[in-house]
């Protein structure tokens, strides 16, 4: 699954319905991309929008890890132990939605990122029941504002290639990465009065 992606997307595809119904035309107003190439040239096809763009990732630490163990592919005995898969890795988001809007557009982008923090003010979380399109692994997320002070803001803008433009900082939360292959198999051992278990 390309989680990072497809999640982005899928908030990307809702800031731009909401904006859409706001407006009540079906411009595109929220787009998933860079602000400037490599080279640092300005990416044209994000001009008078309001440009999404990751410029983090850090790991959920709230959520346990362990390691987790399966009933093996196909077993029907408890003879063929347990499976030892890897513990599952919550990722965290860090967005951002900059309104790249200049000159005489410059008011209609503060409108527009006025209302796109209106939407995740009314939509902080994303289901399966507002959103059909969340891949089933993942039940739920969550957009929680992120307050950066102005030399952080800075060093954002520096490190994306660009200077100050008006922002709005998130925190996508629990983005799972689980594997269900295989890494050891852990076998029960009997004795008198215990029930330890061990790995091999």
């Amino acid at each position: 699954m390309d989680a990072i992606r497809n999640v982005l997307e899928i908030i990307c595809d809702l800031a731009n319905a909401h904006l859409q119904n706001l407006y009540g035309r079906p411009d595109e107003w929220v787009t998933l991309t860079s602000l400037v190439d490599h080279g640092g040239s300005v990416n044209e096809a994000a001009r008078n929008k309001i440009v999404m763009s990751l410029y983090n990732l850090t790991r959920e630490a709230s959520v346990s890890s362990y390691q987790a163990t399966l009933p093996p592919s196909g077993s029907g005995t408890s003879a063929d132990g347990l499976a030892v898969v890897s513990p599952p890795l919550y990722l965290n988001a860090h967005v951002m939605f900059m309104a790249n809007f200049t000159e005489a557009s410059y008011a209609d982008g503060l409108a527009a990122l006025s209302r796109l923090i209106g939407c995740f003010q009314q939509t902080p979380w994303i289901t399966a029941d507002s959103v059909p399109e969340l891949p089933p692994e993942i039940s739920k997320l969550t957009l929680d504002f992120e307050n950066l002070v102005p030399v952080d803001v800075n060093y954002v803008m520096g490190m994306l290639g660009t200077r100050y433009l008006p922002s709005a900082f998130y925190k996508v939360r629990l983005i799972p990465f689980a594997s269900s292959a295989m890494q050891s198999r852990a076998y029960a051992v009997s004795g008198t009065g215990t029930g330890e278990s061990s790995t091999r």
